[in-house]
């Protein structure tokens, strides 16, 4: 599409950025077009503009959608050069991932745990967030699990889509056999457009437990006096493995579905069998208990 405004090619009108001008006394924020004749300082620029008003992991895509974006263009339009590429060859790069951590499990659990009682006042999300602590999957593999996906005769929780791209097997523990039971027993209080997830929501399109909840992060952190979100649970049951059980590493990334490593000697051993995966989920599940009981019980009211 080519501007008006310019010769060049306008590959989309108008993007948005924290930190630009504001506009008017509503304090708008001043949509620029960005053209093709962008260059490595534009990129810069704004790069530095979320950097400052966002945070690193916003302006780390905002510039690889850019440059998704402009790939196309380069190739149908000679001539046309890659704003981001340029920005790359004169030194720019984008902000090294920074993984969060958590304090011990030790210090964050009994406070976790206050929060899920006393801040969540939905019980299918208090369980969600059980759930995922006492197995360590990720958002979406606990939100959109299916009851189809659940053995109870073989005691076994299937994840076909995982981001590993490995389905993974997760023995079920006494206490996930409790919040499945829970689930089981309210199911039929759901519509029979929710009734094939375990954790249903009627106000989803999807039918299920969405990322829109993030909104609960910042309740359970105030309520429990430590900062929270969601993947700070498989951090947790990670952190409980490893540091606090001290298990075989392979064997603690096999129960989080993490991709085995090069190593040569590990190649050649035998993968872990459901029995020893049931034992190290229940060991982790059961010291899970110990951390919170030992942080005192969790007061009864709840959050209105």
């Amino acid at each position: 599409m080519r501007s008006k405004e310019s010769s060049g090619f306008t590959l989309f009108p108008y993007m948005a950025f924290p930190g630009d001008s504001p506009q008017g006394a509503a304090g708008r924020i001043e949509r620029k077009p960005l053209q093709a004749a962008a260059g490595r300082r534009d990129v810069e620029q704004r790069f530095q503009l979320l950097t400052e008003n966002a945070e690193w992991v916003q302006a780390n895509n905002a510039v690889k959608m850019l440059r998704v974006l402009y790939r196309r263009q380069c190739v149908d339009h000679e001539g046309l050069h890659n704003p981001v590429d340029q920005w790359r060859a004169g030194g720019g790069r984008p902000h090294r991932p920074r993984r969060r951590r958590i304090a011990a499990p030790a210090e964050v659990l009994p406070g976790w745990h206050r929060g899920f009682e006393t801040a969540v006042r939905n019980d299918v999300a208090r369980d969600a967030f059980r759930f995922g602590l006492y197995t360590g999957m990720r958002r979406a593999e606990v939100f959109e699990l299916e009851w189809s996906r659940v053995d109870m005769a073989r005691a076994v929780i299937r994840i076909e889509d995982t981001k590993s791209g490995e389905p993974l097997e997760f023995p079920v523990t006494r206490q996930l056999a409790a919040i499945l039971d829970r689930r089981l027993a309210g199911r039929e209080g759901f519509s029979a457009k929710t009734r094939d997830w375990v954790f249903p929501s009627e106000i989803s399109a999807s039918g299920h437990l969405t990322g829109g909840m993030q909104h609960l992060n910042a309740r359970i952190g105030e309520a429990g006096g430590s900062k929270f979100w969601f993947h700070a649970l498989r951090n947790c049951f990670i952190s409980v493995a490893d540091r606090d059980l001290m298990l075989p590493a392979s064997l603690t990334k096999r129960l989080v579905n993490h991709s085995r490593s090069q190593d040569v000697t590990e190649g050649y051993a035998a993968d872990w069998t459901m029995e020893q995966l049931r034992d190290a989920a229940q060991r982790i599940a059961d010291r899970i208990d110990e951390l919170i009981r030992a942080g005192g019980p969790a007061p009864a009211a709840r959050a209105a």
